[in-house]
């Protein structure tokens, strides 16, 4: 409803507003003259006189142009910023989503002020946003999501007062939200998700009593969430998941009575589930995962009959399940795992037939496993894990498809056709539970004398062990220590001051680092971050090397500090030629830095974007980048112990150097796989990179990484991202382009035989990879042997290799 009425009201002022305007015919060739020096249109006629009917263009009768929408073929790149924007007088729609804009949003933008809508998403637009777009006072839709614009947003935003759509999702932008969001009383649509906005929900928002949707999420806010939130009655959908939000009362949401959806999870939030959530009757999606709710689930749940997905994981949650769920006759989704709930499993929960996914995991349930379970027939996941439940497995599950009972005190045999469909672990530690093959029974645990003696000796010897190791840990941290002290007191005296280095050789100095840099002058800056600037240095050695420091204010941050240190404990774990390499660092509150190898030719990201790189970047070389970037993420996942996933494998941080040979960069969010911390926030990852289960789940694996490396092939032999190109893979028309019309254009003269292979090759494994299902993606140890053994025989000439033909 809000989506229509929106565009009514649109429609309306579009209308009054084309009426109202009068073209002189200087106006009207001014128009003709900017639309053919464009150079948007190159691919189709460029006749003046017929503009009126080129794609995209929407003209008044006058024949001044109202409408500008261009189809998705015409891709702009940094032709945008080249637009004569003040020549278009009567422009009031400006739709150029995903039309593969590079560079900044143009200053001359400001000169449509007639503008009602716009619309520049799913771009690679960069920078700051002009300040004189807060100007556009006539503006009604604002889109700039999925770009990389960053900065704060200016109370100036306050002036767009008739705004009823404000998308600016999935970019980097930081800083508070304003107060003056509040001014927008028209606004029915609010995304400023997927940024690293900061510090406290402002209450303003409240103000805003039209406000439909609203997400907040994966951000860093922090603090309460404001009672004013309470006031939008109107509101259908809020979302202010993946932040730091506290509090201790939610009372004030339940009179959002019109909630359809309500997301909070992976926050601290630590209040009691109330039964005021009665009044939640057109509520069909309730995800409050990982905080702190506690107490038991409220019978009254059962009024939520329209409820569709159910997700209290990861909370504190006690008592029994109220069998009062199964007057949620929609539900498709239930998940009450890891919290304290005790009791047995309702046998009602049988009635629910459209439930896809049931996790009852890691919880403290007791008794047998209702048969009736069964009838649930289209249900996807039955996770039944870690809890105490007993007797037998029904024979009434053989029909479910993924199935995970491991964990319980469960006995007897498995049904055999459970056997052959369910995962191998899916009943390990069930100590009476045994397998039924065709000529032999065995058992996961019996209860033999052999094994009770074991227990027993276990008992005696654990203990003894447990002891030693602690010594010997107790030793070797007191010799860590004492070489710190002495690596500490060694570079105080070679450098007469309180700083130090940390390196392998011992060649390194901080006077030496100083001295190169002129105490860190701009004129040896080669690079600017978020969170710090690269310096180049030549040391008296004759070695080169860049140097990553931090910015003074970030370097006050306990979280950059944190990401910065994980750099460190994560490069001085790793040898590899294809990751970059770590000389040495210097981690004192008042200046932290890290030695790092020097890379010539920069990141890879800004190579492909520059038209004379590109083109030395050959196939050959290209071939060889997307072996190297495999070649370490193998090497991180299976020749680390314990493993380590980067989680922020892009083109940006993959860097290159003078012969082009890439090396992987940036590990400051990398975490070890059986890691316990939960880096929720938007700093782990990249938009246009993260594998899509990231955005339901914070389980990390390597398979998140083996997505991003998806991507970062697709973008190396297409020389730019992807795009929208991932996500549309399923619908036929995707499926049907060519694989010649998705690579690198200024490299399509040279493409020989060999090469023809290669990139077959390539964009096959590519599109394995970032399949949306984690376990349809291989390995990255089996993505580098067909890099190295594959060489696909092309069945048919590569002007007709097609994406489906890959897929398939």
């Amino acid at each position: 409803m809000a989506l229509v009425i929106g565009a009514w009201t649109y429609f309306f002022i579009a209308i009054m507003s084309v009426a109202a305007s009068k073209s002189s015919p200087l106006q009207l060739e001014k128009e003709a003259q900017a639309l053919v020096n464009s150079g948007w249109w190159n691919d189709f006629t460029n006749h003046a006189p017929t503009r009126c009917q080129w794609p995209g263009i929407t003209c008044n009768n006058e024949g001044s142009i109202t409408n500008i929408s261009l189809p998705p073929e015409i891709q702009l790149g940094d032709k945008f910023g080249k637009f004569h924007f003040s020549s278009f007088t009567n422009l009031v729609h400006l739709n150029l989503a995903s039309h593969g804009i590079i560079g900044n949003i143009p200053f001359e933008l400001a000169t449509l002020s007639k503008l009602i809508f716009l619309d520049v998403s799913s771009n690679d637009i960069e920078g700051h946003i002009p300040s004189n777009i807060w100007s556009l006072k006539n503006l009604i839709t604002l889109n700039l999501s999925r770009n990389k614009l960053n900065g704060s947003i200016p109370s100036s935003i306050g002036q767009l007062t008739k705004l009823t759509f404000l998308h600016l999702d999935a970019n980097m932008f930081s800083g508070s939200i304003p107060l003056e969001i509040g001014r927008l009383q028209n606004l029915i649509h609010l995304d400023l998700s997927h940024n690293s906005f900061f510090g406290l929900i402002p209450i303003e928002i409240g103000s805003l009593k039209s406000l439909k949707y609203l997400s907040l999420s994966i951000n860093n806010l922090s603090g309460s969430i404001p009672l004013e939130i309470g006031n939008l009655n109107n509101l259908l959908y809020l979302d202010l998941s993946d932040n730091n939000l506290g509090g201790e009362s939610l009372s004030f949401l339940y009179n959002l009575i019109n909630l359809i959806e309500l997301n909070l999870s992976r926050n601290n939030i630590s209040s009691i589930m109330s039964h005021e959530l009665v009044k939640w009757t057109q509520l069909e999606h309730m995800k409050i995962s990982d905080n702190k709710f506690f107490g038991v689930i409220p019978s009254e749940i059962r009024k939520l009959s329209k409820l569709l997905v159910l997700d209290f994981s990861r909370n504190m949650f006690y008592g029994d399940i109220p069998t009062s769920l199964s007057n949620c006759s929609n539900l498709k989704v239930l998940n009450l795992s890891h919290n304290n709930i005790t009791g047995s499993i309702p046998s009602h929960i049988g009635e629910l037939v459209n439930l896809d996914l049931i996790d009852l995991s890691h919880n403290l349930l007791s008794g047998e496993i209702p048969y009736q379970l069964g009838n649930v027939k289209y249900t996807r996941v039955l996770d039944l894990s870690h809890n105490h439940l007993i007797g037998t497995i029904p024979s009434s599950l053989v029909l479910l498809r993924n199935i995970d009972l491991s964990y319980n005190s469960l006995e007897g045999k498995i049904p055999s056709s459970l056997q052959d469909t369910a995962a191998p672990n899916a009943f390990i530690g069930n100590e009476f539970l045994c397998n039924q093959f065709r000529y032999s029974t065995t058992c996961y645990s019996s209860p033999t004398k052999t094994n009770t003696r074991l227990k027993t000796h276990m008992k005696i010897f654990i203990p003894l062990i447990s002891f030693l190791a602690l010594l010997c840990s107790l030793y070797v941290f007191l010799c860590w220590c004492k070489a710190c002290s002495f690596i500490s007191r060694t570079q105080t005296t070679k450098n007469g001051d309180f700083f130090s280095i940390w390196n392998y050789d011992g060649k390194i100095a901080y006077e030496d680092i100083i001295e190169a840099t002129e105490n860190f002058d701009i004129k040896y800056c080669i690079g600017v971050g978020g969170y710090g600037s690269v310096y180049k240095a030549n040391l008296p050695s004759g070695r080169v090397v860049a140097l990553k420091k931090l910015h003074n204010l970030e370097a006050n941050e306990p979280l950059i500090r944190k990401i910065f240190k994980n750099e460190v404990r994560m490069l001085t774990k790793i040898r590899h030629r294809n990751i970059l390499k770590l000389y040495g660092f210097c981690l004192h509150n008042r200046c932290m830095f890290l030695v790092l190898e020097y890379m010539e030719k920069g990141s890879l990201y800004c190579v492909l974007r520059n038209d004379v790189e590109a083109v030395e970047l050959d196939w050959c070389k290209r071939v060889e980048i997307v072996k190297g970037i495999a070649n370490s993420l193998s090497y991180l996942h299976y020749d680390c112990e314990p493993a380590i996933i980067h989680r922020d494998v892009t083109t940006k941080n993959v860097l290159l150097n003078s012969e082009m040979e890439a090396c992987l960069s940036d590990f400051g969010i990398a975490r070890l796989r059986n890691s316990s911390s939960s880096n929720r926030t938007v700093l782990a990852g990249t938009y246009g990179y993260i594998a899509p289960e990231l955005a339901y789940t914070d389980s990390v694996t390597e398979k998140c990484d083996v997505y991003s490396f998806g991507v970062v092939a697709l973008e190396i032999i297409m020389g730019k991202h992807p795009g929208e190109l991932v996500s549309s893979l399923r619908f036929s028309s995707t499926r049907n382009i060519l694989l010649k019309d998705l690579i690198d254009k200024r490299l399509i003269a040279t493409i020989n035989q060999q090469s023809a292979q290669s990139l077959s090759l390539i964009a096959t494994l590519a599109f394995e990879c970032v399949h949306s299902q984690p376990r349809c993606r291989p390995t990255m140890q089996i993505v580098c042997d067909k890099l190295v053994t594959g060489k696909p025989s092309l069945t048919k000439p590569f002007e007709e290799v097609s994406i489906r033909m890959m897929l398939n």
